[in-house]
C-alpha cells in the first residue's frame, strides 16, 4: 500500500498522480470486496485502502479549493 505525496509537484501532475492512485485502491478495493470470506488481515486492507481514497480525494478538493481562491483574486486585481 502506499500513499502519495505530492510535495514539489506541478497540479497537473499531482492531479494525475491522485486520480491514479484512486484508481487502483478502488480496484484493488472492489477486489477485496468481491471476496467471499473476512478476515481481519481483509479487514485491515479494505481500512487501508478507504484511507488512501480519502487522503486523495482531500488532496484534489484542496487543490480544487487553492485554484477557485486563486482565479477569484485574479479577478479582483483585474477589476
Amino acid at each position: 500500500m502506499r500513499k502519495f505525496s505530492h510535495v514539489n509537484l506541478s497540479p497537473d501532475c499531482a492531479l494525475d498522480n491522485s486520480l491514479s492512485a484512486i484508481k487502483q485502491a478502488n480496484f484493488q478495493l472492489d477486489f477485496l470486496l468481491s471476496r467471499m470470506e473476512t478476515s481481519p488481515i481483509l479487514l485491515v486492507s479494505q481500512i487501508q485502502l478507504c484511507d488512501v481514497l480519502l487522503v486523495e480525494i482531500a488532496g484534489i478538493r484542496s487543490s480544487l479549493a487553492r485554484d477557485l481562491k486563486h482565479t477569484h483574486l485574479s479577478h479582483l486585481e483585474i477589476r
